[in-house]
């Protein structure tokens, strides 16, 4: 069952107008920045701490920001608040899981690609969607204990796989394909994974994407989500 998570404001209007003047620079910097740089940024960010909580719950559902903002705040916050479960399902030994099948059919290749569905899983269970988003937009370079094999990443992969096939935040995604179609038309990334993604998908919004190069409106911001559970403010409506 879904839980509402409530943010109580325990700042002085004061101190609340600095740090978020001051949030707000490294948020827009972040949004535009990849790669070490955006890693640098964030890190300044996130070692705010609980203080920047309420400040980053405010930017995360703000409308009249640009969706790049809205989605570096959410990342920021989800990396504040579940700390602990990024940490674990970073340090997990996936060739030890014990959903591995001896009868998988061997492959020249490895058998990333089918732990690579195990991570998905697990991905999908446990709600990290910010941390997936951030690892194909941001192009952080981190990694779980998986193998990439021919230059593939299988942990990004299957990463970005959990948040593509959920309703609730897929449209962060297009959102994200759409950006990287702008920035970098023919790169091998684009080339050899998002595009073909996007080919195979029987979705309306798949299709709209590739014709328009820009996301299917949507009649509703995707709800701020930690797993399953909303983040709403205290003095929302």
């Amino acid at each position: 069952m879904k839980r509402v998570l409530l943010l109580a404001t325990v700042m002085t209007a004061n101190v609340f107008a600095v740090e978020k003047k001051e949030l707000m620079s490294l948020i827009e910097k972040a949004s535009t920045n990849r790669e070490s740089a955006y890693v640098e940024v964030r890190k300044k960010i996130v070692d705010y701490g609980k203080d920047a909580i309420p400040i980053l719950g405010d930017i995360a559902v703000d409308e009249s920001l640009p969706w790049q903002q809205r989605l570096v705040a959410r990342i920021c916050y989800e990396r504040i608040e579940r700390e602990k479960e990024i940490k674990k399902i970073l340090e997990i030994d996936w060739y030890s899981h014990p959903k591995i099948d001896s009868n998988w059919p061997d492959l020249i290749i490895g058998q990333e690609g089918y732990i690579a569905g195990l991570v998905k899983a697990e991905i999908a269970e446990t709600g990290l969607w910010y941390y997936c988003l951030e690892l194909e937009w941001k192009m952080t370079n981190e990694r779980g204990n998986l193998r990439e094999r021919g230059g593939n990443s299988y942990w990004t992969s299957a990463c970005i796989a959990a948040v593509r096939d959920n309703p609730e935040e897929r449209i962060w995604f297009l959102r994200i394909c759409s950006e990287i179609m702008a920035i970098e038309p023919s790169t091998q990334r684009w080339n050899k994974w998002l595009f073909p993604t996007l080919q195979r998908e029987e979705k309306p919004d798949s299709a709209y994407l590739l014709e328009h190069r820009t996301p299917l409106p949507v009649s509703e911001e995707p709800p701020f989500r930690l797993g399953t559970n909303i983040v709403k403010r205290v003095n929302q409506p």
